[in-house]
């Protein structure tokens, strides 16, 4: 619990709450979901604001405005995720899939936001995570700030009057990549959106865990992503996460099969050969769960059946999209 609590504030605009977090006299943060917030033991925060009337609680297909984005807001539940219309046969199930894999207690879903995850990082355990850095996702954030600007008194021709030094009250929004957020993110910032680029038509995907029981978080997971294009492989990325872990993409693997012909799926010895040339570079970290040899070793049995279904997938639907797929 937060021991030394004394202000609560019930934002009503996004703007009032990112006034509220800018203040630097009192340790403000947001409280979206509150499932892990609430369990903290840290007496440094002195207030919280509550973001639930900000509508942040959303999932728009953003591809009619040329932006060809799904745009996810931060408040958003797992168990919105997970059974979202929106996210099924677009290529992006594995959002579904690792959202519902996060939290195993349906309750904890209803409660815990997208936003609030990324936020927690890797102390969330979530699988959805991983499922963001392989979707090349971005996370979309505001801040309310003091921006230094100096007015010059114009020219020799128009004279006028020197506003130097002039401070205004601004508002800044930015895109930072799932990837590096955690290295990248500033203080008092406030994720409002999820964006993930809308994949192409042709695409595959898969999600791959492993943990001591279907409930538990996971030890190592493993999201792969393939699309298909112009009779090549477009665009492939393979992410690994677990337990105290952050998601990390193995492009070793990655490269070895984007750009490559795929007029047929990859056989599974050449698919072997990729995932035993680029696995010596994925180095986990060792967990007092699990080791990070233990990460490695199943680290490359996850990526090969990952990246297999990922695959057939891709070609499934390039196959109907093209006409010559057939009904099963």
């Amino acid at each position: 619990m937060l021991l030394k609590l004394v202000e609560y504030h019930w934002a009503e605009h996004i703007e009032d709450a990112l006034l509220l977090l800018g203040r630097l006299d009192v340790k403000t943060v947001p409280l979206a979901g509150g499932t892990y917030l609430l369990g903290v033991r840290d007496e440094h925060i002195q207030a919280v604001v509550d973001l639930r009337d900000l509508q942040l609680a959303y999932i728009e297909d953003s591809s009619n405005n040329n932006s060809n984005y799904l745009r996810i807001g931060a408040m958003t539940t797992l168990q919105t995720l997970s059974e979202a219309p929106q996210l099924k046969g677009i290529g992006i199930d594995v959002l579904s899939q690792a959202a519902h894999a996060s939290a195993s207690s349906r309750l904890i879903r209803n409660s815990a936001t997208i936003g609030g995850t990324v936020a927690t990082g890797p102390v969330s355990q979530a699988d959805l995570l991983t499922a963001l850095v392989a979707l090349d996702a971005e996370i979309v954030v505001r801040s309310g700030s003091r921006t230094q600007v100096n007015l010059s008194g114009g020219s020799t021709d128009r004279p006028g009057l020197a506003l130097s030094g002039v401070v205004f009250k601004g508002r800044q929004e930015r895109r930072i990549a799932s990837s590096t957020f955690e290295l990248e993110r500033r203080p008092n910032e406030l994720i409002t959106e999820i964006a993930i680029p809308r994949p192409l038509t042709a695409c595959g995907t898969s999600f791959q865990r492993v943990s001591r029981a279907p409930s538990d978080a996971s030890l190592l997971n493993a999201v792969a992503l393939v699309e298909i294009e112009n009779g090549l492989y477009k665009r492939v990325r393979l992410a690994f996460g677990g337990v105290n872990m952050e998601p990390v993409r193995v492009t070793a693997i990655e490269q070895q099969l984007e750009g490559q012909p795929a007029a047929q799926p990859v056989s599974s010895n050449t698919l072997q050969a990729i995932v035993r040339n680029g696995i010596p570079l994925f180095r986990p970290p060792t967990d007092v769960r699990v080791s990070g040899s233990y990460r490695r070793v199943s680290g490359a049995n996850l990526a090969f059946h990952a990246l297999e279904e990922a695959i057939n997938s891709a070609h499934w639907r390039s196959s109907v999209a093209s006409g010559t797929g057939r009904d099963v």
